[in-house]
């Protein structure tokens, strides 16, 4: 820095460091078009099927998609898609392909579903992978929000009474949360809903959806899962969180919780129907004392 004959300080300003750009951890899919506008699926080093079946790993509920239409693989550290003999054909940038290396920022249709697909490199992906995280994500509990459970609730609903498979959802929460609020404070609290939310997370599958509904209230989705495992699973977490011995501040808090079960069925006509019936389980299980699952 030095002065010139008008006092005007320069600065010498030397070369500036070279920017890193953030990568993103996979290549993913964002669907331009379709039920789920905007969602963001992570192509792994496994292939992943595109379709209508139950067992795609992308699954759009749209009569112009075959149940397995399309395949998403990699090899030689290359992306391609392939068709998979679909009605209705599988296309990229406008030009039907039956299998095909992809490119960044390509766009794949499958029916009437358009995907884009972006590439590790691609400073979209980051975009994408982080604005879907903070719009799924729960801030406290870093488990899925209460946005994100309606949404894959109302798409299980529909495929477990289309395909007349079982769904399970499990509603709880912490017993006398207030009191433990007013006890140990509200920043103990949200220790321990945090921590609660750890332990569950742990314990589920990698196909459940386990979400904070609100408050101390939690949600878990259990697809593809009968009646009575459903109440064998909640009942493991229920003694697991009674077992939890959380240390906040140099003070050790249990507590409890309550937990209802309901299972999806024929007389039930939407979502909304299997978590009013989860919520009068859960009613329920306070009812009878607390510190128990009702379903």
């Amino acid at each position: 820095m030095r002065e010139t004959k008008d006092n005007s300080l320069v600065t010498v300003v030397g070369k500036l460091p070279e920017l890193v750009l953030p990568k993103a951890k996979d290549a993913c899919l964002v669907m331009l078009y379709g039920p789920d506008l905007g969602k963001r699926y992570t192509i792994g080093s496994t292939a992943i099927v595109i379709g209508r079946s139950e067992q795609a790993t992308i699954y759009v509920d749209r009569d112009s998609v075959s149940r397995d239409h399309a395949r998403i693989f990699i090899k030689n550290n290359k992306y391609f898609v392939e068709d998979m003999k679909s009605t209705n054909g599988t296309y990229v940038n406008d030009i039907q392909v039956t299998q095909r290396q992809l490119e960044d920022s390509d766009l794949i249709k499958i029916g009437e579903v358009i995907f884009k697909f972006l590439s590790r490199d691609n400073l979209e992906n980051v975009y994408h992978e982080e604005v879907y995280r903070m719009a799924t994500t729960d801030g406290l509990t870093q488990v899925y929000n209460k946005r994100y459970f309606l949404e894959c609730i109302d798409r299980e609903f529909s495929r477990s009474m289309r395909h007349n498979r079982p769904l399970c959802l499990v509603l709880f929460d912490i017993d006398h949360f207030k009191i433990l609020n007013d006890t140990y404070g509200h920043l103990a609290g949200d220790f321990v809903l945090k921590k609660t939310a750890q332990l569950v997370q742990h314990q589920i599958r990698f196909e459940d959806i386990f979400c904070r509904y609100g408050g101390e209230e939690f949600a878990l989705l259990l697809p593809e899962t009968e009646q009575w495992q459903a109440l064998r699973i909640a009942e493991k977490m229920r003694q697991s969180v009674t077992n939890l011995k959380v240390v906040f501040d140099d003070m050790t808090i249990t507590t409890t919780a309550s937990f209802g079960v309901a299972v999806s069925h024929s007389g039930l006509e939407a979502a909304q129907q299997l978590i009013q019936l989860a919520d009068i389980n859960l009613y329920q299980a306070k009812s009878s004392g607390r510190n128990c699952v009702c379903g």
